[in-house]
């Protein structure tokens, strides 16, 4: 089947990332072919409108403080067109602006946190990712007394809570030397950068988090190969991830089950392979792959063997290593594979007699 075949084919079926990818193979092909630019402009359209509505719904989800939903949908957005200026900015904007609506501005008083905050003015705790948000804030647990944080309005008013005292602390100006190093400066810098490197490492965390969850999503939709892709995001950054192993040990396993009901035991013994290497102890993948390898190793066997029949000692041959490489000792392999090669150098021998023999 051609490519431009194959793209009319995902497009039938809504698989819209791979019927562009048929298209611009097919235009590689033969840049001018018509039914190749009618079904890029087609799925090029298609698919900037499913990204621009994934990032509506990322952006709504984002306004009610529901960032982790936000940013699959962000995601989703710039897997269907890498190009979204708005899904890339607001993944990769460090400064996310904040929503325009009501907000009070609330000073942080000792034993306070967010979620207390959010207590205080939502009645729930758990809503503290909506402060959280609103100030750009990565880590919900450093927060500092002093600190003042602007609380968003769920419904445009906000109860005020009662006036708090005022405490004013003066400070007496001392003269500092010449060349006299203000250490409580120093201890200053050294706390922001330690904020600064938590907040990367959070950022980090979160963005991680967002291409675990998209891998999850796209695996219980069954597209396995998208969802790997993801997965190893994950683990290219933490290699010891263990959802994202265990994930990917699943995806790999569904991919090697397919593989095997088509009976394409070569690619089924691939992905159990790649499986039990995400994850050792899985029975499913172990028990599949030793059948697998049972199978391709009759399969291969009896192909060898019909070739040797026709004649066709080098694909004969080529079948038995096959068989070879999975088990040395699988029934006669290694005798038939000889013998095929003996026959094939008195071939080649009888070719060199002949041909000296007309040359005289």
């Amino acid at each position: 089947m051609s490519s431009l075949q194959e793209a009319a084919g995902n497009e039938e079926t809504d698989e819209w990332v791979e019927a562009l990818r048929g298209y611009q193979i097919a235009l590689t092909v033969c840049p001018d072919k018509r039914e190749a630019v009618e079904g890029l402009r087609r799925t090029e359209e298609k698919l900037r409108g499913l990204a621009e509505e994934q990032y509506t719904m990322g952006r709504s989800f984002e306004k009610e403080g529901e960032f982790s939903t936000a940013r699959r949908h962000f995601l989703k957005a710039l897997r269907l067109w890498p190009d979204h200026k708005g899904a890339l900015e607001r993944l990769t904007s460090r400064k996310r602006q904040p929503v325009q609506e009501a907000y009070l501005i609330h000073k942080i008083q000792p034993g306070e946190s967010l979620s207390k905050l959010a207590m205080i003015y939502y009645g729930d705790p758990a809503k503290f990712p909506v402060i959280a948000g609103y100030n750009q804030i990565q880590d919900a647990d450093f927060v500092r007394i002093g600190q003042e944080v602007k609380v968003p309005s769920p419904g445009g008013r906000i109860t005020e809570r009662p006036a708090q005292k005022k405490v004013e602390v003066e400070e007496e100006e001392k003269d500092i030397p010449v060349g006299y190093r203000d250490w409580a400066l120093t201890d200053r810098e050294h706390e922001e950068r330690h904020v600064l490197t938590k907040m990367d490492k959070a950022e980090e965390a979160y963005q991680i988090a967002g291409y675990r969850e998209l891998g999850a999503e796209l695996l219980r939709e069954g597209r396995y190969q998208e969802a790997l892709f993801e997965f190893n995001k994950v683990l290219s950054v933490y290699p010891d991830d263990q959802p994202a192993l265990d994930y990917a040990c699943t995806a790999f396993f569904e991919l090697g089950l397919s593989s095997f009901q088509k009976q394409d035991y070569q690619a089924a013994r691939e992905y159990f392979t790649a499986s039990l290497r995400h994850r050792s102890d899985c029975r499913q993948s172990r028990a599949f792959l030793e059948e697998t390898e049972e199978l391709c190793k009759e399969m291969y066997y009896k192909k060898g063997i019909e070739h040797y029949g026709k004649e066709q000692l080098s694909e004969a041959i080529k079948a038995w290593e096959t068989v070879r490489s999975l088990d040395p000792h699988y029934k006669r392999v290694e005798y038939y594979i000889g013998k095929a090669k003996e026959i094939q150098e008195k071939l080649e021998e009888l070719k060199q007699e002949t041909r000296q023999g007309l040359s005289e």
